[in-house]
């Protein structure tokens, strides 16, 4: 059974282009529902382990949801509850993502055996495989959103936070500052304040700086 979750603009989108199409308006969350999408080539820019995967949940059918600039694909209901709880907490810290292909799995082996990957869909966008919890999806669309908007100036701002000499790292994932920067928006987007301590620094103040330096803001758990 499909499950769509939504923005209400993204709704009024996705209804407006597929109409200007001639595909007609949609019918969102019903069984049986088309999925128009565009095969993209995929280069696989970086899939470290992070956080621990989810446990098991009740199975159903896998679901496909296109709107208009974020495809889901999931296996259970749990599942598309997280990834439209993740995208509802970049929206509500006014972090605009660029498209991203959401795909997330139950068994770690879809993921390449780490926690979660993200691919560089040849300028048209993101494709992320996430295996592990809440966090680990949040890291990753942190990375996308990233990519998609951080300058050299706000980079080199959370560098010298971190003190960490380059922004990738193949070597050593943690070391990079574009990892740590993943973690720190992802810290402010949970509903909670928690420990995040596999980059550094990761005290309270600095990693409030950090946030901060890449978004302007404060985190979300702040006014919770």
């Amino acid at each position: 059974m499909s499950r769509t979750t939504t923005t209400t603009a993204l709704r009024t989108v996705l209804a407006s282009a597929l109409v200007a199409t001639g595909i007609g308006a949609p019918t969102l969350g019903g069984a049986g529902t088309e999925n128009h999408t565009v095969e993209t080539p995929l280069v696989t820019v970086a899939a470290p382990v992070r956080q621990e995967s989810i446990g098991q949940a009740d199975q159903v059918e896998e679901v496909e949801i296109l709107i208009t600039e974020t495809t889901i694909h999931t296996e259970t209901v749990e599942q598309h509850d997280l990834a439209t709880w993740a995208l509802d907490r970049f929206e509500q810290a006014g972090l605009k993502l660029p498209p991203v292909e959401i795909h997330l799995h139950e068994d770690r082996a879809e993921c390449g055996g780490n926690n979660g990957s993200l691919t560089d869909s040849n300028g048209a966008g993101y494709v992320i495989h996430s295996c592990g919890v809440d966090f680990t999806l949040l890291h990753e669309l942190a990375h996308a959103w990233d990519m998609h908007t951080l300058d050299d100036g706000t980079r080199a701002g959370l560098l010298e936070i971190a003190q960490a000499d380059t922004w990738n790292n193949s070597e050593n994932w943690n070391l990079a500052g574009g990892e740590h920067a993943a973690n720190v928006i992802a810290w402010g987007l949970m509903d909670e304040r928690i420990n995040q301590t596999r980059t550094r620094p990761y005290d309270h103040n600095s990693m409030l700086e950090a946030y901060d330096i890449l978004t302007g803001g404060e985190p979300l758990w702040l006014a919770s």
